[in-house]
């Protein structure tokens, strides 16, 4: 019998995700069935019901076939685990080291995702889609910043990437630093075809930057039009400016976007960048990789360390049942 299930409106059709156990005196709603840890880590225990809860959840991204395939579902009960036990390791590290997310910075991250939504209604509808209580949800972002900071903690003290590592990063990824020809770009932006024109010939007696200000209705508009450096081949549009000279000023151009009116400041031939305008991003990415090597290690410690049981044999026995409507 399933022993729990829920309800989904997927591609036309109600999908009813059921997680079943064959385990002799499996009922629905059992609650001893229910309470059954699935895993265990340390002090932390993953129930029967939280797991199915979980996993509903997790395959409600997949179609009706999908979702029951063999394959979806096994890989959906170890990302389920593997976060468990991470989650769990992590809480713990944080109440050893007095890491905690405080309700202010909580509710901050909690008015951002408020802010993407035209109401509160419109946000707390699509929690209701997801099968989530806004409690449940405020939970899981309090877990998500607490684990960032413990991501933090754990790397913070790794050192700085070296001169010599920089050098060969440069060297081995030299691929990732070729750009093509690029041109250093201004733009005015109209709605209007007959204003547009207009501009273009006021341009020839003011300032382009000052009258971009002025009248253009791009978002750059602000910085005098400024566009910065482009890569030919980036958007159509631009590519039309390429053929100008440095301080050359185009034609009225139409796009998608309306008509626009560009002005070319600098050049750069196709090449590739150097080590030094390459830095930035390589010093990214090396940190990047070294927090990620810190965590793994501090990871794969704590798991050496620490009580981790599954029910191997639980696990197994849940499977998924699918209905159409």
């Amino acid at each position: 019998m399933a022993i729990f299930s829920r309800s989904l409106r997927h591609a036309g059709l109600f999908v009813f995700l059921g997680v079943f156990c064959a385990l002799v005196g499996c009922t629905f709603g059992d609650s001893k069935i229910a309470a059954m840890p699935v895993v265990q880590v340390n002090q932390h225990t993953l129930t029967t019901k939280e797991f199915a809860e979980r996993l509903a959840r997790r395959l409600k991204a997949f179609d009706a076939l999908s979702a029951k395939d063999p394959g979806n579902v096994r890989r959906a009960k170890e990302e389920i685990i593997k976060n468990f036990v991470l989650q769990s390791l992590a809480n713990d590290y944080a109440q050893t080291n007095h890491i905690s997310v405080d309700d202010s910075e909580l509710e901050t991250e909690i008015n951002k995702f408020r802010s993407s939504y035209p109401d509160d209604l419109s946000f707390r509808r699509v929690l209701a889609e997801e099968n989530l209580s806004f409690s449940d949800w405020k939970e899981e972002l309090r877990q998500t910043l607490l684990y960032r900071k413990v991501f933090k903690k754990i790397s913070e003290s790794n050192p700085a990437p070296t001169a010599i590592e920089i050098q060969q990063y440069y060297d081995q990824h030299k691929d990732l630093f070729r750009r093509r020809e690029r041109i250093y770009l201004r733009q005015i932006v109209l709605d209007d075809l007959t204003k547009a024109q207009q501009v273009k010939d006021e341009i020839k007696k003011k300032d382009f930057a000052d009258v971009a200000k002025k009248v253009s209705v791009a978002p750059e508009a602000k910085n005098g039009g400024l566009v910065g450096w482009v890569e030919k081949g980036s958007v159509d549009v631009f590519d039309k400016a390429f053929a100008l000279p440095v301080g050359g000023v185009s034609q009225v151009l139409e796009s998608n976007y309306g008509f626009h009116i560009f002005k070319v400041e600098r050049k750069a031939p196709a090449g590739s960048a150097s080590i030094e305008e390459a830095r930035p991003l390589i010093l990214e990415t090396l940190r990047g990789q070294k927090e990620q090597a810190a965590f793994s290690k501090w990871l794969d410690q704590q798991i050496r360390a620490s009580h981790v049981l599954r029910d191997n044999a639980l696990i197994d026995s849940m499977g998924v049942e699918t209905k159409a409507k």
